[in-house]
């Protein structure tokens, strides 16, 4: 008799729980919370592996000659200028991953990349316009990532996204490896207009 009693108290819980599930999903209760990145000045250290990275100004520039050349003469580079050390015990060659911006039009995409956000097409070093293929670890150097843009692309401010990596094995390999690249921090700077000077 105590079964048959309880019965219509169990199956109004069920339909309860089944509710509050369906709600919760609806709301995205069980999507898994995406952390914001950190917002960082001009100036600040954002530490990480594998690579700390802090973006000390963002220019509008000329013909950089003959290191580095336009694909369009009439286009100019927008430079991302950042000191880098590598944190990682070894040497690192994929640059272009460390810095990416968004939304800037009049950027000159690469073919494969369409029209989403954009890596630099060239890293050089800020001293003597060098391109840069590899950094060291605990060597701190100044680099300026380029991007080219159209003539009629003056911004004022950029949103700069500064892209971290996870030390992990890889499911392909097995082997330990530098994955998933993701943002790691963000921040909007003002464009300084260098072209001519």
């Amino acid at each position: 008799m105590g079964r048959v009693a309880r019965a219509p108290m169990q199956w109004f819980l069920y339909v309860v729980g089944g509710l509050a599930l369906a709600v919760s999903a609806a709301f995205g209760g069980f999507a898994p919370v995406k952390q914001a990145e950190p917002v960082l000045k001009v100036g600040e250290v954002n530490a990480g592996t594998p690579w700390n990275v802090k973006i000390t100004s963002v220019r509008l520039v000329g013909s950089l000659e003959p290191q580095v050349r336009l694909k369009d003469p009439a286009d100019h580079w927008l430079a991302v200028i950042a000191e880098v050390e590598i944190t990682d015990v070894e040497s690192r060659s994929d640059i272009r991953d460390i810095i990416l911006v968004k939304d800037v039009p009049g950027i000159l995409h690469d073919e494969f990349n369409g029209d989403g956000d954009e890596f630099a097409r060239e890293v050089v070093v800020t001293s003597d316009g060098t391109r840069v293929t590899t950094l060291h670890p605990g060597l701190t150097e100044k680099v300026a990532f380029l991007w080219e843009v159209k003539p009629d692309t003056v911004p004022t401010q950029v949103e700069v996204q500064i892209m971290g990596k996870t030390h992990r094995k890889s499911s392909l390999t097995d082997l330990m490896e530098w994955l998933d690249l993701a943002p790691r921090a963000v921040l909007t700077a003002p464009v300084e207009d260098k072209r001519n000077g």
